[in-house]
């Protein structure tokens, strides 16, 4: 399975990346299935279902996203991008974190 979007953050005190990916929604015998991982220190992987493929990815990504925005690693700004750590992680937020994300979904 190869995902169709993925993006690397930085770690606050490493080297290391943290990768994001998420995966292509697929048929299931009554729904759609759309996977998503996030590598450590969030450390998840889900499957979210949708009774359309649209709706899978879209649920998928919004719930990648609650799990970025709601983690500790982000509200103790361990994680960003460019070097900025607990700000703009370039992902849609869903509008619950609103007052943490900046850009709602």
């Amino acid at each position: 399975m190869q995902p169709i979007a993925e993006i690397d953050f930085d770690l606050a005190n490493s080297a290391e990346k943290m990768g994001a990916r998420l995966y292509a929604p697929e048929r299931q015998e009554e729904d759609w299935a759309c996977t998503f991982e996030i590598d450590a220190p969030i450390d998840i992987r889900r499957t979210i279902y949708g009774v359309s493929s649209m709706q899978a990815l879209v649920l998928g990504l919004k719930t990648l996203a609650a799990y970025l925005y709601g983690s500790a690693a982000y509200r103790d700004k361990e994680i960003g991008i460019g070097g900025e750590f607990g700000a703009n992680l370039y992902i849609p937020a869903p509008s619950e974190f609103l007052n943490e994300a900046p850009f709602p979904f």
